[in-house]
């Protein structure tokens, strides 16, 4: 099929229902969009076009500029309330929990409560990826919300349970906008108290060495003091560090319950228990004190389970009769229990210059000596007086 060339025939004009402008006018836009030759076009080379009644009106680009003004004006002044009204609560609750399941720590601090005297060495991102039965999923099962508070009801998951939380929240203004914003009110984190050896420097968190900060260690001189730790709702193990052939640390584990209120534990005990050879020097430094208390003058030797009664003040010499038995258990809150029972000593009073015999007092060894670490771990013994 062969095309023959057309020639371009002018059509009729159109009303394009952007203006009320003449015919004559009209017919020169439709001509203009179409493509078509613009011979008798009456345009000024500013731009304007003519009005009927021979002026020319403001340029075409200014219309547009002022056109898109005034929309930007509607726009920010006659918003609908819903969009200013802000982040809806229900937004805000999902993101915190989202948080609290991710372990993000660092979106989740915000939200919480001063920690007062507890310590965050349990919040690092190290510990908390090592723990076990964190909150694995929540879903929001209620929201109440007025002009100022809202209540979102959260059901927490865990594993095969779940535990239903409320979380409050209030609205406030965002500065001079009319915009108001949703914000959570603090949570306070579970706490955990965990007795520990004074002057212990560093622990396991869940496998996670841990730095005590040195202004908050235990103290005293030996023994044990308690710290109190922020934890996330989860599953910990807790110990002291090694400190050789002696002692060996004792795990503790608690689990904390998923919830996003007050709780704390009942005081933990992350000790040490002494190893066989532990025991061997405890029975060996309570008959190196024995025997420092028998080297003694006194009938009654200051820091010693001995005392000749019968002998008042008088100066004699001390010797073992009969050798205890000397046994080792393990006591509560980092002591450790050395007993020494049914030996026998004997002070003998020297004769006098009458010619008086020696006078002797014979006393029953049946005492008990405490072992502690001391600050520096080294294992001390004192008899119990």
């Amino acid at each position: 099929m062969v095309h023959r060339p057309q020639q371009a025939r002018p059509g009729r004009s159109l009303r394009t229902g952007w203006g009320d402008r003449a015919p004559g006018a009209a017919g020169r836009g439709t001509a203009q969009w179409s493509g078509l030759p613009a011979e008798d076009r009456d345009v000024p080379a500013d731009g304007t076009e003519a009005q009927a009644d021979g002026t020319a009106g403001p340029p075409r680009r200014a219309r547009g500029v002022l056109a898109e003004i005034a929309l930007l004006l509607v726009l920010v002044l006659a918003l609908p309330p819903v969009l200013l009204g802000g982040t809806p609560a229900e937004v805000t609750a999902r993101r915190v929990l989202q948080a609290l399941v991710d372990g993000d720590i660092a979106a989740l601090q915000e939200h919480l409560t001063p920690a007062g005297d507890a310590l965050d060495i349990a919040l690092s991102p190290e510990v908390i990826g090592a723990t076990e039965a964190r909150i694995e999923r929540f879903t929001l099962t209620a929201v109440r919300a007025d002009q100022d508070r809202a209540e979102v009801d959260a059901r927490l998951r865990v594993g095969g349970r779940s535990v239903t939380t409320t979380l409050h929240l209030i609205r406030h203004r965002d500065g001079t906008w009319p915009r108001r914003t949703w914000e959570l009110e603090p949570l306070t984190l579970p706490t955990v108290q965990v007795a520990i050896p004074v002057g212990t420097a560093q622990l396991r968190l869940n496998g996670r060495i841990v730095t005590v900060p040195e202004a908050r260690r235990p103290r005293g001189d030996e023994g044990l003091g308690i710290i109190t730790l922020r934890v996330l709702p989860g599953l910990y193990e807790i110990e002291a560090v090694d400190r050789g052939a002696l002692i060996e640390p004792i795990p503790v584990r608690v689990n904390v319950p998923p919830l996003l209120s007050p709780w704390t534990s009942v005081p933990l005990q992350a000790g040490y228990a002494l190893t066989d050879t532990g025991r061997q020097h405890l029975a060996a430094q309570l008959r190196d004190s024995l025997e420092t208390c028998l080297a003694s003058t006194s009938a009654h030797p200051v820091g010693c389970p001995l005392a000749a009664s019968g002998a008042g003040e008088e100066q004699g010499s001390w010797r073992l009769v009969a050798d205890p038995d000397v046994r080792v258990s393990v006591g509560w809150m980092g002591t450790y229990t050395v007993y020494a029972l049914g030996g026998v000593a004997e002070f003998t009073v020297p004769a006098d210059a009458d010619g008086e015999a020696p006078r002797r007092h014979r006393v029953l060894v049946d005492a008990r000596a405490v072992g502690m670490l001391d600050r520096d771990g080294a294992l001390v013994t004192s008899w119990n007086s």
